[in-house]
């Protein structure tokens, strides 16, 4: 009796788990890339962020760094404070980005703001792990 207990609730607790195969937008971004070898950027942003909006205001508005983003990833924002993130995506510093693939194995983190040619060089690197 005692075991089945113990099972029942890892089984409860199993469901109430928010992996990334439950989260809404990775799964919308998984069914937007159809056939494309892209990776899926996940990026830990707050509305209080100097390095977010820099990075969302500069570097990905960068014609390089866009193009690059386009071709080869699809983006996910997630507010820290206002979406229900992850289980297994902790973050220690803003903004963190995940780059995920398609089944939803964690390919490389990268914390903290770079500006747009250094950010370019490693989305480079990062897409060359696959």
């Amino acid at each position: 009796m005692k075991k089945l207990l113990i099972l029942i609730c890892m089984m409860v607790l199993n469901l109430s788990a928010h992996s990334i195969h439950n989260d809404d937008q990775f799964k919308a971004a998984v069914a937007s890339m159809g056939a494309d070898n892209k990776l899926v950027l996940m990026i830990y942003t707050t509305d209080d962020c100097p390095e977010c909006a820099y990075m969302k205001q500069k570097v990905f508005h960068d014609k390089g760094v866009e193009d690059y983003m386009n071709r080869h990833f699809v983006v996910i924002e997630k507010n820290v404070h206002k979406n229900k993130l992850p289980d297994g995506y902790d973050f220690f510093g803003i903004p963190t980005m995940f780059f995920i693939d398609k089944a939803g194995n964690r390919k490389e983190t990268v914390v903290g703001s770079k500006r747009a040619q250094p950010f370019l060089a490693e989305l480079h690197r990062i897409r060359g792990m696959k």
